[in-house]
């Protein structure tokens, strides 16, 4: 009976952690969260910034920033996008592979947070997706804007000036489109965990499987024998 109360407690509040519907912009900041820079992702919050410096570098000096952050741009939302089709593909097998004994146990496995493990899964990929969607939203913005400037537009009389707030908010776009990009890491490294995962407890249910039929072979055989 304890163990059954258990299991039913493990169940209930998973259904609440599902059953919680957040709006969007509250999933959109959750998922900002995720680049944050901390000691996990120090390395790869200092290469976007370090990445981003040197491009933002090269554009901005340049006599055709517009032209070439146009260019740019255009290339970026065509990788983004194909990186979010993969993202949301992967998505959407991982959900259709999940098996109803795999996500008993992700359930009962509980995270620092007290957060399932199937919750904290299935609320990384939807951050990651949020991710890919705010990128997108920028470089198309970026890209219609420079769609609609002039090659040689200027945005004072002051070179020096123009020259460093591009540079500032190039720093900003790049540094942010990077960072998201190397998340592309932790992606892949979350999957393969969950899929290994899951070949593991299947061959766990293998093994119960052919104990259980090695027991009723035995008592079979036990029975025909007895019988003689």
């Amino acid at each position: 009976m304890r163990v059954g109360g258990s299991l039913k407690n493990n169940y209930f509040s998973t259904i609440e952690e599902f059953k919680e519907t957040q709006p969007a912009r509250v999933l959109m900041v959750s998922a900002l969260k995720e680049i944050m820079p901390s000691k996990g992702n120090l390395f790869g919050f200092v290469l976007s910034i370090v990445l981003a410096l040197l491009f933002s570098i090269i554009i901005g000096k340049s006599n055709d920033t517009v032209m070439l952050v146009k260019e740019v741009a255009s290339t970026l939302i065509n990788i983004q996008l194909a990186v979010f089709g993969c993202v949301f593909a992967v998505y959407s097998i991982l959900l259709a592979f999940l098996s109803e004994g795999y996500m008993k146990r992700l359930s009962k496995i509980k995270g620092s947070n007290k957060t399932s493990m199937l919750k904290q899964s299935t609320t990384y990929y939807e951050s990651v997706l949020f991710l890919y969607f705010i990128n997108i939203g920028f470089t198309g913005m970026i890209l219609l804007l420079c769609s609609c400037l002039n090659p040689y537009f200027r945005l004072t009389s002051s070179v020096e000036f123009d020259t460093i707030f591009a540079m500032l908010l190039l720093m900003i776009y790049f540094g942010f489109s990077f960072r998201v990009f190397y998340e592309l890491k932790s992606t892949i490294y979350n999957t393969i965990v969950l899929f290994r995962a899951s070949i593991s407890y299947k061959f766990i249910d293998f093994v119960y499987e052919d104990s259980n039929n090695e027991k009723e072979e035995n008592e079979k055989e036990k029975i025909f024998n007895d019988g003689k």
